[in-house]
């Protein structure tokens, strides 16, 4: 009877550790990849490639600061009214006075339409700005035709 008692309690303590290591994994998952900050939904930023999320950050602002860009990712924004998923290089951007995650004091903001950009601008000043992700590249080793042009 001790035996099976024993065996329980271990069994019970094992069930439970691994419920909390799942709980802490999905929290995870809901943080910034930068800084480690929760992340709104209406303010993520993803940098995927083939379809993958290699890392997902809280503002463009920590996207921008990301040194690890792989060759051939593309990054995904949201519509900061709808909630929907961009592509970057579709997305309109605007930088406000409007703080989007205090943390970081980002100030630049995602819409679908230039309609509601130039609207959010007319409301809380501010200017277009070109899509600040673009100039992020892949950043890994030089290839042989680069580093032979360094010589």
């Amino acid at each position: 009877m001790t035996y099976k008692l024993l065996i329980l309690w271990f069994g019970t303590v094992f069930a439970l550790s691994m419920l909390s290591r799942w709980d802490v994994f999905e929290r995870r998952a809901q943080r910034c990849s930068l800084d480690g900050n929760r992340i709104a939904p209406v303010h993520r930023v993803d940098l995927m490639a083939e379809r993958e999320v290699l890392a997902s950050f809280c503002c463009v602002r920590c996207a921008s600061e990301w040194p690890d860009v792989r060759d051939g990712s593309y990054w995904r924004v949201r519509d900061e009214l709808t909630g929907e998923v961009l592509d970057a290089n579709e997305a309109c951007f605007v930088e406000s006075g409007v703080v989007t995650v205090p943390s970081r004091q980002d100030h630049v903001h995602v819409f679908a339409s230039w309609a509601d950009a130039l609207s959010h601008v007319a409301e809380f000043g501010g200017e277009r700005i070109d899509q600040p992700l673009a100039s992020r590249t892949f950043q890994g080793e030089p290839s042989d035709d680069e580093s032979r042009k360094n010589e």
